[in-house]
Parts: C-alpha cells; structure tokens; sequence
C-alpha cells in the first residue's frame, strides 16, 4: 500500500471516529475527546513507521559475489598452458546454453585468444540435475580423455544436435578415433565419478549455479582467482573482459 493511500485512509479514519461517537462531533466529552488524541498519535505514529520502511525500500539478501576462486589442476586444457589468463568453463553437455556458447562465442575466443596464445580454456564440469543426461555425456569426455581425444569428444557431443544415449556415444567415439574397447570398459566403470562430483562441488563454492559458468582471471599453477561471468555472453562480452585483463597484466596487444 502507497503511503498517499494510507494518508487517505488515515482521514477517512478520524471522520469515521468522530462520526461515530454516541454523542455525536459536536458534544463530544473530555474524556472522549482525550480518548480519540491518543488513538489518533497512534495512528499517526504507525503512518510515518509505514513512510520510512516505503523510503528505505524492500530488504534484499546478500549481493551475490562478482569473484571466486576456483581449481584448475588436472582439468582438460585448450590452449597454451602458460597463456597468461585463463577461462575456466563449468558445462553442462545438455545445456541449450552451453550449445550457445560453443556455437557462436568459443570459436572466437579461440580464433583470437587461444590460439595466439593469450588464454587458456580449462573445462570443467556442472551436469545439472535436471538434465539426466548431462553427467553421462561428461564421463564420455573423460573417457575419450584417457584416449587423448578429450576436445575431439568435447565437440561431438555439443555437434550432435542434442543427442546424448549411449549409442550416439559409441558412435562419437568412432567418428573422432577412439578404441571402442576401452571406451566401452571406461564408460561402464566409475572411476570418473568423483571428478565429475569433484567439479560440481566446487561451482557450488564458487556461486555457480547455472550453465555455462565462467571464471576469469590471471594464470597461476593450481587455481585461479578471477571475474564471474554468468551464461552464454556475446563475444563482445567476453573480448572486453579479456582485453581488459590483458591490458592490466600488461600484456603486448594486437588489433584483435
């Protein structure tokens, strides 16, 4: 309720008051009178209560971290191991969002960063659990991993048109040059299950709920402290926060 609204009604309150007194507005007594006073202090009292409580505004929760900090030793990396920042990504293979990102943004990134040697990707995951199939497609990753066919298995699975059943992941692993044997053995076992609890883990920490998730900051050996960036940003997004960052690590520039 607006306060202008509460003022109308604090009116309307008093001639009500005074309308309804049994001897009527003008014989009103004293006591009755005291009796209205104090009533109408009350009154009066809560309105201005109500007027600062609309002036501060509603109570919002804590802001949510613009920073984290976040492992990167012995996740997947694309790039040049010593490129001075890093991306770190929590995917979900499911993701609509993820699909987003590798379609229209990371073969930018790559084009311009990556391959120039100015960022590194590390891979991370986040299946979420509403995407039954996510954490099936992330162990297939890990498997084409043990292969050295991780990045090769990375993009199948986003190239596939959302086909994610064990079949398409047999067939993936055929397309990039996998060993079915292996694979099939890998993929049946749970040896990756607590890197990929691992991963989710530490988005949890990191305030990462969503896919994709980012992290952006400077290169270091186990773990890096950066930027949050939340979703499938455009390029333009991303190269302004990673040109920033280049010029604040002082990093020699090209015309991107």
């Amino acid at each position: 309720m607006s306060f202008r609204l509460v003022r109308k009604c604090f009116i309307v309150t008093i001639l009500v008051m005074l309308v309804a007194s049994p001897v009527g507005a003008e014989s009103i007594t004293k006591e009755q009178g005291e009796a209205i006073l104090k009533e109408l202090k009350q009154i009066r009292k809560e309105l201005e209560e109500i007027k600062k409580a609309g002036l501060r505004g509603p109570r919002r929760g804590p802001a949510r971290p613009t920073t984290a900090k976040v492992a990167t030793k012995d996740s997947p990396v694309l790039g040049d191991p010593d490129a001075p920042i890093t991306l770190v990504e929590f995917t979900d293979y499911q993701c609509p969002f993820c699909r987003r990102f590798y379609t229209n943004t990371l073969s930018k990134i790559k084009e311009q960063y990556i391959i120039p040697g100015k960022v590194r990707l590390v891979l991370r995951d986040l299946p979420l659990g509403f995407h039954a199939k996510a954490r099936p497609a992330a162990k297939a990753a890990h498997c084409a991993r043990e292969q050295g066919k991780f990045w090769e298995m990375h993009d199948a699975l986003f190239e596939g048109g959302g086909k994610l059943n064990s079949k398409d992941f047999t067939r993936y692993a055929e397309q990039i040059g996998v060993d079915d044997f292996p694979f099939q053995e890998c993929m049946a076992s749970s040896r990756h299950d607590k890197a990929i609890d691992r991963d989710i883990e530490d988005a949890g920490k990191a305030s990462i709920r969503g896919t994709p998730g980012f992290v952006l900051g400077k290169t270091t050996e186990n773990e890096i402290q950066g930027s949050l960036i939340s979703g499938a940003q455009s390029f333009s997004s991303f190269k302004r926060q990673i040109d920033r960052l280049l010029a604040k690590l002082k990093v020699p520039s090209k015309d991107n």
